[in-house]
């Protein structure tokens, strides 16, 4: 029987070994000042601040000192209103949808949001708008979840991947 249960403990601990952990990449740049519509997010990164807004505080001149806005999955059929596409094509910071893998029901007008835009696996879990000032065109960025796990540390991973972002197209 001690034979067997070592046995045992050998692979168990073999295994174990095996597993990889995969090594996320913190946002470690400056402190960012984000928007929410909807519940912050629980991100790794402390000097992420999360601001909580309305829809009806989304105006250039209320956005003006935050760095990006986020809008949350229980807010995209309301965000895809006709009157939001305008405020999303004239920021000069970026928006980003999380739970869809679309953005074109937020940028243009007489399009509803529907619910064959929510995340799944193989595509991406959130989305990021902005017109170049520019170049006068809509860029846009898609951000999946590793290996197409939706778990909270999948989900600030790609928050981390996010922020990366703000702080490239803030410079």
């Amino acid at each position: 029987m001690k034979t067997h249960s070592f046995i045992l403990l050998i692979l168990v601990f073999s295994l174990t070994a095996c597993i990889q952990k995969t090594d996320f990449r913190l946002y470690e740049g400056k402190p960012l000042d984000i928007a929410v519509v909807g519940e912050p997010p629980e991100v790794k990164e402390d000097q992420v601040i999360f601001t909580e807004i309305s829809f009806d505080e989304m105006t250039p001149e209320k956005l003006i000192s935050y760095d990006a806005v986020v809008i949350r999955e229980n807010n995209l059929s309301k965000a895809a209103e006709d009157k939001f596409a305008d405020v999303y094509s004239a920021s000069t910071i970026p928006f980003y949808f999380i739970g869809t893998d679309n953005f074109v029901p937020f940028t243009e007008k007489d399009l509803e949001y529907d619910h064959t835009s929510e995340w799944t696996a193989g595509m991406s879990y959130a989305v990021g708008v902005l017109t170049s000032q520019e170049e006068d065109i809509l860029k846009h960025w898609g951000f999946g979840l590793h290996n197409d796990i939706k778990n909270d540390e999948h989900l600030k991973e790609m928050y981390s991947r996010i922020f990366l972002s703000i702080e490239k197209i803030n410079g």
